[in-house]
């Protein structure tokens, strides 16, 4: 992939930060802890990304499919990671129907992923992928907050967190977007279409901002489209300039406050390994583990 000029590399927190490309078979696994409660969390971690990233299926020039137990979406941006499948639970010729779906993606001439979640069948789905010639890209960590009694941190001083109520903020929101995932120009345009038409008030979620002297230097979102009484943070990121700062963190506790506000339970994410100190810090527990496969690099440099 080729970053087109997009500026200064962003880091990335949460949900597309998914880590180590050699990533083993072995991260494909059920949740770290055995126990009912944990394994009832890993599920919403599931269905919260299957709730957030069905979204670009039903964006107008989208579409979202469900074939011999593959739930996939597909876009007219060729560039990651708007062609994805989300979830896979494959009791039949698992080839054949890998196969089907890798070939439909080809036709296209798409970049796309495959995740592998902790419940995804077959249960060598990971080797099924590399055989028919994906790699594993990123790997994350599945976290969750239970909100009973949890208290906020304090904000960094000198920089301000919003939630995206305008055209304006809408608009920064998008740079940002471009930037995190090195969206190339003869893209760039789609991708502010599906913002703006699901902009805010018209999605199951909360855009926000991180500003410096009204400069935007990070983003984050908080999705309500999962299992009722739980919210999932995604798209977090911040420019160069803001680490060292506690933006991240800050960014992170402004979602919780607006998860709180919403009668939201529990928080959801998935986290790379750099942030998941982060996380830690902010109350979060690790339940589970996740790996991507995909026909191209996420970013073009490692973070």
């Amino acid at each position: 992939m080729n970053d087109r000029g997009l500026g200064p590399r962003a880091q990335r927190f949460g949900n597309q930060t998914l880590g180590d490309p050699g990533a083993s078979n072995s991260l494909a696994v059920p949740p770290l802890s055995s126990d009912d409660q944990a394994v009832d969390v890993v599920t919403e971690i599931e269905e919260a990304f299957v709730a957030h990233w069905s979204i670009f299926g039903r964006w107008k020039h989208g579409e979202l499919h469900e074939e011999n137990g593959v739930l996939w979406f597909e876009t007219p941006i060729k560039h990651l990671p708007y062609n994805a499948v989300i979830r896979t639970r494959i009791d039949g010729d698992a080839d054949q129907v890998v196969a089907s779906v890798i070939e439909r993606f080809g036709a296209r001439d798409v970049q796309f992923f495959w995740l592998v979640h902790p419940s995804a069948r077959p249960r060598n789905l990971s080797d099924r992928l590399a055989t028919h010639g994906l790699r594993s890209v990123e790997k994350a960590t599945g976290m969750s907050l239970d909100l009973a009694g949890w208290r906020e941190s304090d904000f960094p001083p000198g920089v301000e967190y919003r939630e995206v109520l305008d055209a304006a903020d809408l608009d920064r929101f998008h740079k940002l977007t471009t930037v995190y995932w090195e969206i190339p120009e003869d893209d760039a345009s789609l991708v502010e279409e599906f913002q703006r038409e699901w902009g805010p008030g018209r999605v199951s979620g909360h855009r926000y901002l991180a500003l410096v002297d009204g400069v935007p230097l990070g983003k984050g979102y908080l999705s309500v489209a999962g299992p009722p009484g739980v919210a999932a943070i995604y798209a977090m990121m911040t420019l160069p300039e803001a680490r060292g700062r506690g933006v991240a963190s800050g960014l992170t506790t402004a979602l919780i406050n607006r998860a709180s506000e919403l009668g939201c339970r529990r928080v959801v994410l998935h986290s790379s390994d750099m942030a998941v100190g982060v996380y830690r810090r902010a109350g979060f527990i690790e339940r589970c583990h996740f790996v991507v496969f995909a026909t191209a690099p996420l970013w073009t440099q490692e973070h």
